[in-house]
């Protein structure tokens, strides 16, 4: 019976998320991590991206990366030698600029010592050694490991607000599910070929349709398939 109730899980899982598909345009350029990784495949840049976009925009984080780049320059060693509000003046659009610029030097002054610089080693690990090994990190929780090791091609999904608050709606996991079980719940529904996109296409339908305080379940492709029981009510339909 588990047997079959996992299955038919699975089968409902595969169908929203080819229905997201066919309604939502994901571009990397969109999303802070796959974006700085289209244009260079250094782990630690991507890694400050990412850092960046904690409690932000995707568009505030990359401007900020931008500035920060620009002013600065983005490398370990670059920002281990950098003043902490240098760093802070530069990323002043990402909000908590402070706490971010003392936790990006202190970053990369660990990744200079403990590393020689290169996060790359610490990537090719094997998943759950590289989540714990990042971890490790100032800066660096559970959602900003995986969405750096997602980005690297290992097989893990990143589950941020968005994530957290669909997969939810949908039933797809437990309402008082914590980071983890929400991970390895979806992990468990989709297969590896499908993690990259799960996280992305749900952040997408977050931000658009399933928002926090009002969602638009009105303007749901999903909708039928949505167990959510606080659906708004929109415009009647001809």
């Amino acid at each position: 019976m588990a047997t079959a109730t996992l299955e038919h899980k699975r089968i409902r899982a595969q169908q929203i998320l080819e229905t997201l598909r066919q309604h939502l345009l994901i571009r990397d350029e969109d999303f802070a991590a796959p974006c700085i990784a289209k244009e260079s495949f250094d782990p630690f840049r991507v890694l400050v991206v990412t850092i960046l976009s904690q409690n932000c925009t995707d568009i505030a984080a990359l401007r900020a990366y931008r500035t920060l780049d620009q002013k600065v320059g983005i490398d370990a060693l670059t920002l281990s030698r950098t003043g902490q509000r240098e760093i802070a003046k530069a990323i002043h659009a990402a909000g908590l600029h402070k706490q971010k610029a003392k936790g990006l030097k202190r970053l990369s002054e660990i990744v200079v010592k403990r590393y020689s610089a290169d996060l790359s080693g610490v990537l090719n690990h094997p998943l759950d050694e590289a989540r714990t090994l990042l971890q490790e990190l100032p800066q660096v929780g559970p959602k900003t490991a995986d969405v750096l090791l997602s980005v690297w091609g290992q097989p893990t999904i990143s589950v941020d607000t968005h994530v957290n608050r669909v997969s939810k709606r949908l039933g797809l996991v437990r309402q008082r599910a914590r980071y983890e079980e929400v991970r390895t719940g979806l992990m468990s529904l989709y297969s590896s070929e499908d993690y990259r996109s799960v996280p992305l296409l749900f952040m997408a339908h977050g931000r658009k349709l399933c928002k926090a305080p009002k969602p638009r379940c009105f303007d749901c492709p999903i909708e039928k398939m949505c167990p959510y029981p606080k659906k708004t009510l929109g415009p009647r339909r001809c």
